[in-house]
Order: structure tokens, then sequence, then C-alpha cells
């Protein structure tokens, strides 16, 4: 039996070798073979294991057309591939072997930055960077930016998701500096605005079990300054705080595509406490986000999201508050910035693909950069919430709301760009060009 599938491994790779761009799964009826071994191909760089470590369908499961589409999706949402195909080359007694042909992306370069700071146009930084996506071909990430213009900064960041090959414990370590213009409306008190410098360190560790749950623990050490002191900018009265940072966290994560989902689950829960008990920094954070994405088939998916961020213990400084108009927007108020200790949000999506996603050679680029992905979604969206201190009240009719249309565009590299009209509750609209997938 293994001899035979050897031979089938030979012919599929002669036949359909790593220059090939589109490799598609063979039309089988679902639940009539069994997964007898699970080959790979293109992984000049890339572990095995790490390919693996992402697929629910393994030896002795039942192969459905749903399930090699998921696992295409999650494999293809490391960020390693350009393209990823699973095949299915039927054998004897309804067994059947899987053949995952994946094309690299390019893994080590020094990189442009460029972007918008809270989603803002006029917000916008640039620097460079040097990435290594994929050191030993483990899925390790080390990676140096400098960034300058709009709150610049320096970091250096090492991440291993297999610190054994079974994937299972995960290490991520960081150093930062930063200089991060003041965002509390209130703490700037109709005087000039401020800048905070912030000098950071953090440790985390977190075990994953399965594909989709993962826990961790996170240690840190942080100092805040700012430029100008007033009360409220810092508790220190001397206009520097300095505070250790624990955090623990719980996610489940079931989503098929990371940067565009169309169905699975994402539920997220930490707690994170910054400073002492009883010292002059003690604030302790409650945050919860939770997404649902439901195919309703003819290309059509439902999707929702609820979040919320709450504080408890002491007072919180101006830079530990929590805003929409910043990450967070609420479209018909995109950049309207609403402040406070507290944040809670709902939002809700419906997607149809009017170009489901398709792959193009470019054939006078270098192999890494050759493949590229296109799709376009139009969408129907509605979003509410609000922020607000620990002496207000929470009450629904406080929310800001909006609704609207829009245009999603699935581009090369992960890449989502938006093109929205929203309106808010007074039906006052706004146009919105955004990046990345509102949830």
């Amino acid at each position: 039996m293994k001899r035979s599938f050897l031979l089938l491994g030979i012919f599929w790779s002669a036949a359909f070798g790593q220059d090939t761009v589109a490799v598609r799964p063979m039309t089988v009826p679902d639940s009539v073979f069994v997964v007898a071994n699970v080959a790979i191909f293109g992984n000049n760089q890339t572990k095995a294991f790490v390919i693996l470590r992402e697929m629910s369908l393994r030896e002795g499961t039942r192969i459905t057309r749903q399930q090699i589409e998921y696992d295409r999706n999650r494999i293809y949402s490391l960020g390693l591939f350009n393209q990823v195909e699973i095949g299915v080359v039927p054998a004897v007694d309804s067994m059947a072997m899987l053949v995952v042909t994946v094309h690299e992306r390019w893994y080590i370069f020094p990189y442009p930055i460029f972007g918008l700071k809270d989603r803002d146009w006029s917000k916008a930084f640039y620097g460079f960077g040097i990435l290594h996506n994929n050191f030993l071909g483990r899925n390790e990430k080390i990676y140096t930016s400098f960034v300058f213009g709009y709150d610049p900064s320096i970091k250096l960041t090492y991440r291993n998701p297999f610190l054994s090959e079974e994937g299972k414990h995960f290490l991520t370590a960081s150093v930062a500096y930063s200089k991060i213009r003041n965002r509390s409306l209130l703490a700037q008190a109709g005087t000039d605005n401020f800048d905070e410098r912030h000098y950071s360190a953090g440790l985390t560790v977190g075990q994953r079990m399965g594909i989709a749950h993962t826990v961790w623990l996170s240690l840190g050490y942080e100092s805040v300054s700012v430029t100008t002191y007033q009360p409220g900018r810092t508790l220190s009265p001397e206009g520097e705080d300095r505070f250790p940072i624990i955090g623990a966290g719980y996610a489940y994560d079931s989503r098929d595509l990371l940067e565009y989902p169309s169905r699975g689950s994402f539920a997220q829960f930490t707690v994170t406490k910054f400073g002492f008990p009883g010292n002059l920094y003690d604030v302790v954070r409650y945050a919860t986000d939770l997404r649902h994405y439901i195919p309703l088939g003819n290309d059509f998916v439902i999707q929702g999201r609820v979040f919320g961020d709450m504080a408890a213990a002491g007072p919180t400084p101006s830079y530990n508050r929590t805003y929409f108009g910043y990450g967070e927007r609420i479209r018909g108020h995109f950049k309207e910035v609403i402040e406070g200790e507290h944040i809670f949000g709902v939002s809700a999506e419906l997607h149809y693909a009017l170009l489901p996603p398709r792959y193009f050679k470019i054939g006078f680029l270098p192999d890494q950069f050759s493949v590229w992905k296109f799709g376009i979604s139009a969408a129907l969206f509605a979003d509410a919430g609000s922020a607000w201190f620990r002496n207000d009240p929470f009450a629904l009719n406080r929310f800001a709301r909006g609704y609207g249309v829009g245009l999603h565009f699935l581009l090369p590299y992960s890449a989502v760009a938006r093109l929205e009209y929203a309106l808010n509750e007074v039906r006052h609209g706004e146009f919105i060009f955004d990046l990345g997938a509102a949830f």
C-alpha cells in the first residue's frame, strides 16, 4: 500500500510540478474517500509539519469538499504562500491521498514601510524594516522596523510558533520605543497637544490545543512619559509612569481565511493587569471579541461581531483609555472620536462575491512574486457602539450608529481594500476608503 502511494506521489509531482499555478481537487462525492496519507509539494523552504499543523484532514478522516476548502484557506492564512491547492488521488478500498501543492512567497527581504495611523489619511507614517518571515522554514518570524512620520517608533520582535514540531507551544518576545501623539481630547483640554514616549519590553508564552484553541500568559514592563505634564496625562506627578504588565488570554479561532473569512468563528477573552495592587498605577482590563461567519450559499456570507473592553480597579491615565475613531470605527461616524474607560460595539455585514478570488500568473516577475490573487465582493453593513467613563451609565440611546454599502477588493499578498458609503442615524452620509476587512 505504501509503495502504491509513493508511485502516485511521483506521478503527481511529474504531472503537476512546482511550476504549476492551478492544481484543482478532483471532483469526488463527499464522505466516500478516507485520507490514507498527505503529500506536500512546492515547500522548498517550509517544513511539512508547519502545513500539516493547520489541516483538519488527517489520516483516517473522511474527505469532504468543504473540509478541503477549509484546509486550503487555513494553510493560505499562514501568510507564507501565494497560492495553495489540495488535490485528491483515489487509490483502493475507498482510500485516497491528499496532495497539497503550495507556491511559496519570498521570505527574507528589506521592505519599505508606509501606512496610516488609526486608519487616518492625515496620519501617514513611513520607514523601512528587515523581515525574515519563515526562519529555518518553521514559520518563525524575526523583524525589526524603523518608522518615521506620524508616531515614530523602533521595534524588534521574534515569534516562534513551533517550540516543538507538534506546534503545541509558542513564544513571542519584543522590545520597542515609540513616540505617540496624544489621542485623548480630554487630556488635551484646550491646550496644545502633547506627545507620549513609550519604552516597552514583553514576553508571551502559550499553548495551542488542536487547530482552534490557544491560551497564553504575557509578562512585560513599560515606561510612559509626556512632553508636557498636567494631571491626568500620567498618574505620577513627575510626568512618567513605570509599571509591570501581566496578562492572560484564551482564543478560539475556526475561521477559514484570516484576511477575509467566509465561515467559522472567533472568540477571544483577555485579562490584563497594569501595575501592582494598591500602587499608584493599578488598572485591570477585561476584554472580549466575538465574531461569527455563516456561508448562506450562492456566494453570500453573513457575519457579525460583538466586542468590549472594560476597566476596573484604580484610575486610568489618558493613554490607557478606549476610543472609537482610531483603531475601532463606527461607519457613519468614521472620523468622530468617542472617548471613555469602557468600550462596547456590535457590527453585522452581508457579503456577495461579485468576482470570487482568482489567481493570475505574472510571467516577467520572479517566481516568489509572480502569483497574484484578486477578487471583488459587494457588502451591506451596520455598526453601533459607545465608549463611556465609569461614572456614566451604560445607555443604548447613547450609541452611535451607522449603516451602508460597499465594494471590497481582495488583493495580492493578503491585502484587502474597501470603498464604502455610510449613513449615520440622522442620515448624514460619508464616503470611506479603508484597508483591511472591517472584522
